[in-house]
Parts: C-alpha cells; structure tokens; sequence
C-alpha cells in the first residue's frame, strides 16, 4: 500500500474499513483525520456513485461529530449533499446544501461547485419551487467562468429554468451561451488542457439545450 492509498480505498470491505480506521487512529490532529475522512468518503462515492453513497456519508457525518470544528464544513456538506440525493433524501440534500453555502460565506476563501450542482438540479428536475434560490446562489457564486464546463453547468441550468418559466428570449439567449461552451476543446490552463472542458452526461438535457439555443 503506498503512502497515501489508505485513505482512497475504492471498495469498502471489512478488510477496507478496518486498514483506514487503524491508520486514522493512529494520524495526528483533528484537521488530518478530518481531511482523510472526507478524501475516503469522496473516493467511494465518486468511483462507486448510490452503491457506495450510504457508506460515505456515513464518514462524512462523523466529521460533523468528531471534528466538526476543525472540518472544511464546505467541502464536507457539499459531498453529504451529493450522496444524500443519490441515496433519494431529496429534502436532506437541500438542508445540506444551504450548509454549504452559509459555510462558503462564513469563510469565502474555501469554495466548491456546489452552487452549480445545486442549480442543475433544481433546473433538470424542475424544482420552480427552488428557482428563486438557484438563481441567487448562481449569482453570488459566480467564478470560474474562463472554465467552459462551468458556463455550461451555469447557464444550461439557467436556460432550463427560464424555459419552465416561459422566458423563451432568456432560455434561447442562455442555451447558446452553454452550446457554444462545448466547441471549446481546449482548457485556458497551458499544462493542462484538458481541465475544465465540458463532457456531457446528460444526452438527453444535452438535447433540451440544443432545441433551446435554436428556438
């Protein structure tokens, strides 16, 4: 096992959880067993998605009760989100959420894309009753767009929310916006270009947005 393989097991057996307690057990400080917790939580639910959901959110909520205080509380609600909408807790994902964002105002220099992920989905889910907190959240946390993935994420979520709402000028004007972000096949970091360039997920809400732009 290399240095740093002990917290980014990608399977979560008995023999899993039990090597990565062992050694968080034996780690120093709150922080460093708060951030190999939440990079453990991270790793089985990125590569394992609903399979492994329930498990990292289990690691990511006993941060809040061992380290809270220590924690980077952002990142931590903004993976607890994610897992809690794979696990279907639709309404615990937005109180997660709005952790998130009192957390990225509390301390403004520790930032994620929850706000993209939060907006796309209300937008695709059609949550009107949420709009009104997409949209401002998409303001207040508007950076990043030299990236084309996040003006893809940003205004596809606002063409479909424009469009539900019968703002067909906006949806259209929005919608261009995110189809023209996917031509851009280069990223604007020199060594790395491939780093923010859109890869599409969603075919199907790909193909809302393009009959959108051309309407």
């Amino acid at each position: 096992m290399s240095r740093d393989d002990w917290y980014r097991h990608h399977t979560w057996t008995h023999k899993d959880q039990t090597e990565f307690l062992a050694r968080l057990g034996r780690s120093r400080g709150a922080y460093h067993k708060a951030q190999y917790t939440r990079i453990q939580a991270y790793e089985l639910h990125h590569r394992g998605g609903k399979k492994y959901a329930r498990a990292a959110l289990m690691l990511l909520d006993t941060i809040l009760r061992e380290w809270r205080t220590e924690a980077d509380l952002a990142m931590v609600f903004h993976q607890r989100a994610e897992c809690l909408l794979d696990m279907g807790d639709t309404e615990e994902a937005l109180a997660s959420f709005k952790e998130v964002f009192e957390a990225q105002r509390s301390r403004p220099g520790v930032l994620t894309s929850a706000h993209l992920d939060f907006a796309w989905w209300v937008a695709v889910g059609g949550r009107i009753d949420l709009f009104d907190d997409a949209f401002a959240v998409l303001d207040e946390f508007e950076y990043g767009l030299i990236f084309p993935a996040v003006v893809y994420a940003t205004y596809g979520a606002k063409a479909l929310m424009y469009s539900a709402r019968g703002d067909s000028q906006k949806a259209s004007e929005c919608a261009r916006w995110a189809i023209e972000a996917t031509e851009q096949k280069r990223s604007v970091l020199r060594y790395h270009p491939t780093t923010g360039i859109v890869r599409i997920k969603d075919g199907d809400v790909h193909r809302r947005l393009q009959l959108l732009a051309t309407g």
